[in-house]
């Protein structure tokens, strides 16, 4: 969680940023999706080896795929209008959903549209994403293979396309190993030196710079890539990379909080995975990643008094 504050004084406003790192026990192997086609074939979270913790409980988000309208149909939305679900990835086993079982013991999936969980009488459009999730179920966990043979086809989701429609497939077809144990990441507080209301330039512009490590603690060997995410508790301001919105106590208005790599100053992309460079799949151990906190001049117009703002952090494993 990020909290900034000021003081009430004329000339001056007092913040102070904290980074409390709200940490979700997984989250997700990260592949580079296929290419949209005609008819796209896309094989979530690939088809070679993943790696999931198998401490987490029942119910646990264990890892995320997210496809964009283009890479899904072809186009910047996609209007639905059929959908078929296979639990297990079986051509002879259709359910309504939204959650399907795997074929690896331990493991569910469910895919969402826009945030919305997907069922077979699902009808929408897709306008920002396609998430493919897994996640953990009550059975026993046991490494094995998510396809249950040639054909696993767990999503079939059929679209509008002149002159007949099209179908994006979706299989599960990687091989799960299950790690036990995860990274921990403590809260953490930073905070941010007082500035002069004078020190912004307008719109866009960033004052009271601090550097800071986000901290991953005592990560287990063996993960292929461990990323992680930040997630606004109050939302992001649109239009401002990697600024997140301020707490409903706030009483400040006109600035956010802007969040950048510590190495590039590029603002960083917020709720999407970014790979934890630090980390050895041979020893484990716990990396640092170096981030930049500022504020950031989001209105023409500056209102003094408090400033928060919040984020999770999400991790995600492959």
């Amino acid at each position: 969680m990020l909290n900034i504050s000021r003081s009430d004084g004329p000339t001056r406003r007092e913040r102070s940023a904290f980074v409390p790192a709200a940490i979700l026990l997984a989250s997700a192997a990260w592949f580079a999706p296929v290419p949209a086609v005609a008819l796209p074939q896309l094989y979530a979270f690939g088809q070679a080896s993943i790696s999931i913790p198998s401490n987490a409980v029942a119910g646990t988000i264990v890892a995320r795929q997210y496809y964009s309208p283009q890479e899904f149909c072809g186009k910047d939305s996609c209007t639905i209008s059929g959908v078929t679900l296979s639990e297990k990835g079986s051509i002879w086993s259709f359910a309504s959903g939204p959650d399907l079982l795997t074929n690896v013991s331990g493991l569910s999936t469910r895919m969402l549209v826009d945030g919305t969980p997907v069922t077979s009488s699902l009808r929408t459009t897709v306008r920002h994403s396609v998430e493919v999730q897994l996640f953990r179920d009550s059975r026993a966990p046991q490494s094995g293979s998510l396809s249950p043979g040639v054909i696993n086809s767990y999503y079939q989701i059929t679209y509008k396309s002149f002159p007949f429609g099209d179908v994006a497939i979706v299989y599960l077809a990687a091989n799960v190993s299950f790690i036990n144990g995860t990274c921990s990441v403590p809260d953490q507080t930073v905070t941010l030196p007082p500035v002069q209301q004078n020190a912004f330039k307008g719109v866009g512009s960033t004052a009271g710079t601090v550097d800071f490590q986000l901290r991953l603690n005592n990560c287990p060997a063996g993960y292929n890539r461990i990323g992680y995410q930040l997630s606004p508790l109050d939302g992001a301001v649109a239009g401002s990379p990697g600024t997140l919105q301020l707490r409903p106590e706030s009483t400040a208005a006109g600035v956010g909080i802007q969040i950048a790599d510590g190495m590039t100053g590029s603002p960083l992309p917020l709720q999407q995975s970014i790979t934890a460079t630090g980390y050895n799949k041979n020893t484990g151990g716990s990396p640092s990643i170096p981030l930049r906190a500022s504020y950031i001049q989001t209105d023409a117009t500056i209102k003094g008094g408090s400033v928060r703002a919040a984020a999770q952090v999400l991790l995600d494993y492959q």
